[in-house]
């Protein structure tokens, strides 16, 4: 609240100047312009700092606003929530898939991550997508979280019973990973090929597929789960400030260690 008010005074302060700037003959239009443009920068975006989500207002930093990107993680996740509570037809459809197109194999396991993996690959071989090392790596950790966040929560609070008989069926983990993946390949490569895009969604809808054929999930789980996959991506890219650059990168320290039994490595992060 103090933090709108601050923004409410400002802009008043500031629009007198703003518009004597544009109003007098004698000033240079362009400059004028720029003027406005900086001194709405300093008041929407100076008085508020970090790598947050203050500003949920659809524009992203190619200065492109809508809806549009929202649109099929909204229908993915409304089918998934309607045909969760259609059981004739989630049972329909397990029974055609074992029926007809029954998997027994591993492969969705791995191929959930091979967009992620890709998109560094094309990185190591000088395939540049969209934003530089340090921001793709700090969009990919946050979606990866918010999207393990939301599917954890909701497979503990619905608890619904899986084809097999096991538990936490909904939504699909291994499809929203897949999709989340998918959807950062998306983002970065999209504007070099579509190609690119037409890969990694069918990588993630083949491992949809998998999960419902080895009756490890319903068809509502993988829709449900696809749909996170893209809101959690789509929600870090809005909001992420692309400040990850070559001088917070040499801010890492990575160490290995040691505890007991237990080795890894430890990252951190000096402020």
């Amino acid at each position: 609240m103090k933090l709108l008010i601050m923004n409410i005074l400002l802009t008043m302060l500031i629009s007198p100047v703003l518009a004597g700037g544009l109003s007098s003959p004698q000033k240079n239009t362009q400059y004028s312009l720029e003027k406005h443009r900086l001194a709405e920068r300093f008041v929407f975006t100076a008085l508020l700092p970090g790598d947050s989500i203050h500003q949920l207002n659809f524009r992203y930093p190619d200065k492109k606003r809508g809806l549009k990107p929202w649109i099929a993680p909204t229908l993915l996740m409304s089918t998934g929530t309607a045909l969760h509570f259609a059981t004739n037809t989630k049972n329909n459809a397990h029974e055609f898939m074992q029926e007809n197109l029954a998997y027994h194999g591993r492969v969705d396991d791995y191929l959930q991550y091979a967009p992620g993996v890709a998109v560094y690959a094309l990185n190591a071989v000088g395939m540049k997508g969209k934003n530089n090392f340090g921001n793709s790596t700090a969009i990919l950790v946050k979606s990866f979280l918010v999207n393990g966040l939301i599917t954890d929560r909701l497979k503990y609070w619905i608890n619904e019973t899986r084809p097999n008989g096991e538990g936490r069926s909904f939504p699909s983990g291994h499809t929203s990973k897949a999709f989340m993946f998918a959807h950062f390949m998306h983002k970065e490569y999209v504007e070099l090929s579509p190609w690119y895009s037409v890969g990694a969604y069918t990588a993630a809808t083949t491992v949809a597929y998998m999960r419902v054929a080895k009756s490890a999930h319903w068809i509502s789980d993988v829709l449900m789960g696809a749909g996170i996959g893209i809101f959690s991506t789509e929600l870090v890219y809005l909001t992420h400030q692309y400040k990850w650059d070559n001088e917070h990168l040499k801010r890492f320290d990575i160490f290995p260690f040691q505890l007991g039994n237990q080795k890894g490595v430890t990252l951190v992060y000096t402020f």
